[in-house]
């Protein structure tokens, strides 16, 4: 089930998007985020209560709901789509223009759900015991609700900008990007979204003890890449053993990919992110991380092997 805690993921991630945007700015007063949690909660809320599954979409519904908010508000905005069931939504706030534009960019659409498996009703924003229930509550609409926080914060503190600060909100990035969502708006109305930095989903913070340890920051990404596995055997019927099934091959074959690990190599990235872990863990992690940072010991294999037993997502 998708959850996100309203205090120490939802709040901290709109500070997050806001500070980051704020060095391009005349320095303003800092937001009092306790009065703010009503309203941040609310529109995390109305936003999780929209329903963008995709397949099929219709991010329409919650890109016109953010644009009639910060129209309302005096930011100026933009939709593009391909369907118009499945528009992606560009707001600007100006600056003056003596730096390139900042790009705050979340999604609009969630992933499918089966309701049956859910305690709490999937698209019911429901709040219990501080935790926020619903599907895109951790992917993307916690991104989004920081990025429209962010828009609405800056307008409202008047302070003068020296770039231009954008919030693309695109459609289909579950699927059908390339010709609903990113891929459209990037080939087709670039202009709107231009910018020198982009801030996005694929980071997070890592807390211990109710405390930020540190904030990731991602440095590349993951491309699936497609393969069409062929078995060659004797087909039959299936009561008869036969040690060249292609099934069973085929099955071998893919069990041998499994247990297959990859040469432990770092970049200069990787090699910061594991002495940075290593200076804020405590002593057992911090080890395995300065292990790694000599990849052709021993010990950091062994320290491979517990990440991907314990932290595959750090592996």
């Amino acid at each position: 089930m998708r959850r996100a805690n309203l205090l120490r993921q939802l709040l901290p991630a709109v500070m997050l998007a806001t500070l980051s945007a704020m060095p391009t700015l005349v320095q303003a007063a800092e937001p009092d985020w306790q009065a703010l949690e009503a309203e941040i909660l609310q529109r995390f809320q109305a936003m999780l209560r929209i329903d963008t599954s995709n397949p099929p979409g219709n991010e329409t519904a919650l890109a016109t709901h953010m644009a009639d908010l910060l129209r309302s508000e005096g930011i100026e905005v933009e939709l593009f789509s391909k369907d118009p069931q499945r528009a992606n939504m560009v707001a600007r706030l100006k600056g003056n223009g003596s730096k390139r534009p900042l790009l705050l960019m979340s999604h609009l659409d969630v992933v499918t759900v089966d309701p049956a498996k859910w305690t709490f009703p999937p698209f019911g924003a429901t709040l219990d015991n501080g935790w926020v229930y619903g599907r895109g509550a951790i992917d993307d609409k916690d991104n989004m609700i920081a990025s429209l926080m962010t828009m609405l914060l800056l307008k409202r503190s008047g302070v003068e900008l020296d770039r231009d600060v954008i919030f693309l909100a695109e459609a289909a990035e579950e699927g059908g990007g390339d010709e609903f969502g990113i891929g459209l708006v990037a080939n087709e109305h670039f202009d709107a979204i231009n910018a020198e930095f982009c801030l996005a989903e694929g980071a997070s913070v890592t807390r211990a003890n109710g405390k930020a340890l540190y904030a990731g920051v991602q440095a590349g990404e993951k491309k699936r890449r497609t393969a069409i596995l062929t078995a060659n055997g004797i087909s039959g019927h299936g009561s008869v053993p036969t040690r060249a099934n292609p099934v069973v091959l085929v099955s071998k074959a893919v069990a041998a990919i499994a247990e297959w690990q990859s040469p432990l190599q770092l970049s200069d990235a990787t090699t910061a992110f594991l002495s940075r872990l290593a200076a804020v863990s405590p002593p057992a992690d911090a080890a395995r991380y300065r292990a790694l940072l000599n990849p052709n010991s021993p010990a950091a294999q062994e320290a491979m092997n517990y990440l991907l037993e314990s932290e595959p997502a750090t592996a």
